[in-house]
């Protein structure tokens, strides 16, 4: 999914899902949060909170960081 796919859905779950709610629950800013979702920083960690409370898999969302091509 791109950054603007991942705030679209979190937008549309905005009553039980945010960006700080994330962050509350991960124990971290809610600027890494937004840092991952745009892909400025890597954390396997924070990509997987935020799949979860997409309800997706982190593949799916970040597919450039966990699926790996078939040499």
């Amino acid at each position: 999914m791109s950054p603007e796919e991942i705030r679209l859905e979190l937008f549309k779950r905005r009553k039980t899902v945010t960006i700080a709610s994330i962050a509350r629950g991960g124990g971290v800013s809610h600027q890494a949060i937004s840092a991952v979702i745009d892909r400025k920083i890597v954390s396997k960690r924070i990509m997987t909170a935020v799949a979860e409370a997409l309800g997706k898999d982190r593949d799916y969302v970040f597919p450039e960081y966990f699926l790996r091509k078939a040499s």
